[in-house]
Parts: structure tokens; sequence; C-alpha cells
């Protein structure tokens, strides 16, 4: 009974009203993305045609695009594996998506530190791009894709610029950002919001982007709750001394094995954040919570048996060994320079 009150004050905690107010920019931010930039944006950029510099890029930065985890990345990953997308910008994407989406990151930023939302998002898109090229290196040669590269070509149009989309969301992301750090900022950038939304959207576009904000607020927040619930649980049934002997350092064994453990866990969109942060307060040391930050929203078991079926065992293993190996080499790297 006293571990079942240890979650639901854990719950109580985390509710204030200043993370409150910044959940709710970050929901809004996303449900822009999710309405205004759509997943035809990135996925028409991996066709067998289309620059591979560029397809890495953006595959790289994907996540911050897509709201997805480590399981409801896998239809689009499938998907652009069957058209003709080469393995290694595949596999890049595959890795990147559930890593750096906005909302994990706004919540790692708030809940976990600065410090170790940096080492989240460099570390994952580092790790996305050489997971990717390795992958492209060992197996390019046994690829058999369609290469129709018109399986590509989609409709991504609306009525507004370049320009004012891109102040739009550099709008919104201000917001986010200018909330903890200059309220005056903030209140200025919600006034200009407002003022581009009169300027360049229709009422239906409106309705749309609430809808999808919504949309990802119901699915979403449950889970997080249940996060921290667990979190508060984990909190209290885990003695400091056990997780301090454990992960309490920056060894490379602590490391492999905090990153070992992320693979291994299905941490349901956002959950991860709440749960290492629990970790740290028990003594996990920064650097193996970066490894299992960098290495858990990636990897589930139900994720790997679905990536088996798309890739085959011998790379499907190859990708969960590089991902484990190098979140860990990530970590430790991170414990030494950073924290």
């Amino acid at each position: 009974m006293d571990i079942f009150r240890a979650g639901v004050q854990s719950v109580i905690d985390y509710v204030t009203v200043n993370r409150a107010i910044s959940l709710t920019i970050a929901f809004f931010l996303s449900g822009a993305i999710t309405e205004f930039l759509s997943q035809g944006a990135v996925l028409k950029y991996f066709g067998p045609k289309s620059n591979k510099v560029l397809a890495y890029l953006i595959a790289s930065v994907s996540g911050a695009i897509l709201t997805v985890c480590s399981c409801s990345v896998l239809p689009m990953f499938a998907s652009i594996r069957k058209k003709g997308a080469g393995i290694g910008p595949a596999v890049t994407f595959l890795f990147a998506g559930p890593s750096i989406n906005v909302l994990a990151i706004v919540f790692t930023f708030t809940l976990v530190g600065v410090d170790i939302g940096f080492v989240r998002i460099i570390g994952a898109v580092i790790l996305s791009i050489v997971i990717g090229l390795i992958m492209f290196v060992l197996y390019n040669k046994s690829e058999e894709t369609d290469s129709d590269s018109k399986a590509f070509v989609i409709d991504d149009s609306n009525n507004r610029t370049f320009i004012q989309n891109a102040l739009y969301f550099s709008t919104l992301l201000g917001i986010l950002v200018a909330h903890y750090w200059h309220p005056m900022t903030r209140n200025i950038l919600v006034v200009l919001l407002f003022i581009q939304l009169y300027a360049f959207f229709d009422k239906e576009e409106l309705l749309d982007w609430g809808v999808a904000t919504w949309d990802l607020a119901k699915r979403i927040i449950p889970l997080f709750f249940i996060g921290v619930f667990l979190a508060g649980i984990i909190e209290a049934a885990i003695s400091q001394e056990l997780m301090a002997s454990l992960v309490g350092n920056n060894s490379y064994a602590a490391n492999l094995l905090a990153s070992s453990f992320g693979a291994l866990m299905y941490f349901a969109t956002l959950t991860e954040v709440p749960i290492v942060n629990s970790f740290l307060a028990l003594g996990m040391f920064k650097g193996p919570a970066s490894a299992l930050l960098i290495a858990g929203p990636s990897l589930s078991i139900p994720n790997m048996i679905v990536i088996s079926k798309v890739l085959g065992i011998k790379k499907t293993a190859t990708y969960i060994s590089l991902v484990v190996v190098l979140a860990a080499i990530v970590g430790k790297i991170a414990g030494i320079l950073v924290f």
C-alpha cells in the first residue's frame, strides 16, 4: 500500500502550473507538426533515386516531425522499405523516429535536465546516421528492393508560403523556449502567433489543428501519467544502494547495462522520461541515464520481432547490437565530457 501511495504522490508532485502550461504549448506545437507537416513531407525523401546525403539528414531529424514510439514507427519503416528505400536511410529513420520527437525532448528538458536533454538530441542524431551507414556498408550489396521512385512522389502542398510556415513554427517553438526563461518574450510571441493565425489560416485549418492536438493529448497524457506513477513505485521499491552499485558510476559496464535494459523494455511514448528521472533520484549516474534514453525509445522486444520480419534475423541482430553498444559508448563519452 505504501508503494501505491508513492506512485500517487509522484503524480501529484509532477503536476505543477508551470509544467501544465509548458506541456500544453508542447502539445499544440506537436499538433501543428502532425497537421501541417505530414508524414509525406518526410517519407518522400527516401526514394531509391533521392539524394543520399539529404536522405540521411532528413531521416536523422525525422523524430522532430513524427511523434512516434518504438512500435508506431514500424508501419512507416516497413512501408518505405517496401517502396524501395535503401537500408541505410531506412534504418536511420527507424532509430531516429522515436528518439527525438518534440514532446520527448520537451519532457526530457523539463523533467530530467537540460544537459541530458542535449546529449539525448545530439547522441540520437549522430548515432542514427552512424548506425544507418554501418548497416549500408554491411548489407547494401544484398539489397533487393523495388526501385519505383514514383511510389515516393507525394503531394504535400498547402496554401502558405515557406516563409509563412517557417515563421509559424518558429513562433510556436519560441513560445515553448521562452516560457521558462523569459515570460515577457513569451507573451509577445503569443500575440504574434494570434496575428499569424488570423492572417495565414482559415477556420477549418485551425479546427483541424485543435483536433490533432487533442488526439495527441488524449493518446499520450494517460500513458505519461502511468509512467510517472510507475516511476514513483520504482523509486519506493528499489534501494539507492542497489541502483548505485549497478549504474551509479560511469564505467562502460554500467552504460552497457543501462542501454541493454532500455533496449529490452517497452516504453510507451514519453514514459521513459519519468522512469529515468526516478532512476537518477535513486543514484543512477547521468552517463548510463543518457544511454538508456538513447537506446530505450528505439528498441523493445515487440519492436525487435517486427523488425526481424522486415529485415531478417541477421540484419536485425546487427541493428540491435549496434544500438546497444553505441548508445553505451555515447553514455560513457557524455559522462566524461558533459556531466
